[in-house]
């Protein structure tokens, strides 16, 4: 099975297309992004966490993603990876 591709913002570093961010209790976010639309037109989302890297399998219905996002980010002790240093 292949590894999903996220595309990311190289000005914010968040996924292309996020929507919303959740701060976890050691400061990592888990991104919201949109993923398409389903059959009936509604949005759909999938989410990732920038510090332990878990993710949605499957792009759901915006309502059931952000649930799943916001829950991971109540119970995720990652810490963020550290930043590239400017050069």
């Amino acid at each position: 099975m292949s590894e999903q591709i996220i595309h990311k913002d190289s000005a914010t570093g968040l996924p292309v297309g996020t929507v919303a961010a959740f701060l976890n209790l050691s400061s990592a976010l888990v991104a919201l992004y949109a993923a398409g639309t389903n059959s009936y037109g509604n949005p759909k989302a999938s989410w990732i966490c920038l510090g332990c890297g878990k993710h949605s399998h499957i792009a759901k219905e915006l309502g059931a993603s952000r649930i799943e996002a916001n829950a991971h980010s109540a119970e995720c002790r990652a810490i963020p990876w550290p930043q590239a240093a400017l050069v």
